[in-house]
């Protein structure tokens, strides 16, 4: 890619990453159009193809970014834990989740690019980069649950898939929503406590509620 991209200003980059992840969100890569993703960003295709060669490079950049501001997610809301000393499972995974509405409001497509990518069949991503995401996912899972103070759950019960439950939850609730605005956000989140709540009275131990 030209690094003249990344001299532009930090909102035009954004402009462009945003209305690229959106468009390749909301469907396959073979159906988004360059036409699209430069009209969404209001910018012409043969800018946006002056500093991506093409439609795959654009698509392979947006993936390893995403990937990237999900640690960076990851690491802000661990870290913002262990300052404070929280251990509590679902107390810091709210915490995340915060940090995540926020990055949905700065990045609207972000989320639903990723999970799009991952069930991408047209071979855009290499089995190489699905195991890259695969891995992501399994180490900071297991950084997570290495901090978190695990003995409040009810005997029998398996953390690793309490997350996995929650992340397809909140996930799914993105997905079909496609909540964009501040007040849609706020409400999901809303909707997201609820139920993480409702399984934590149903998987702590009566001490720990």
């Amino acid at each position: 890619m030209n690094q003249k991209f990344f001299n532009l200003p930090r909102e035009r980059q954004d402009l462009i990453r945003n209305s690229a992840m959106v468009e390749f969100g909301e469907g396959s890569f073979k159906k988004t159009s360059a036409d699209s993703i430069a009209k969404r960003a209001g910018v012409s295709k043969a800018l946006l193809f002056h500093y991506f060669k093409d439609k795959r490079e654009l698509y392979l950049y947006l993936f390893q970014y995403a990937i990237d501001q999900c640690m960076e997610i990851f690491n802000r809301h661990i870290l913002k834990a262990d300052y404070f000393g929280e251990r509590d499972f679902f107390a810091t995974l709210e915490t995340g989740h915060r940090v995540k509405m926020d990055m949905v409001r700065r990045h609207p497509g972000l989320f639903r690019f990723v999970m799009r990518a991952y069930y991408e069949r047209d071979n855009v991503l290499t089995p190489k980069l699905r195991r890259k995401l695969d891995d992501v996912l399994e180490q900071t899972t297991d950084d997570f649950l290495g901090r978190m103070d695990l003995h409040k759950f009810k005997d029998g019960v398996d953390p690793r898939a309490v997350v996995r439950l929650l992340m397809l939850a909140s996930e799914g609730m993105l997905a079909e929503t496609e909540a964009c605005t501040p007040e849609e956000i706020d409400r999901l989140f809303q909707e997201y406590q609820k139920y993480a709540d409702m399984l934590r009275r149903f998987l702590y131990k009566e001490e720990y509620l």
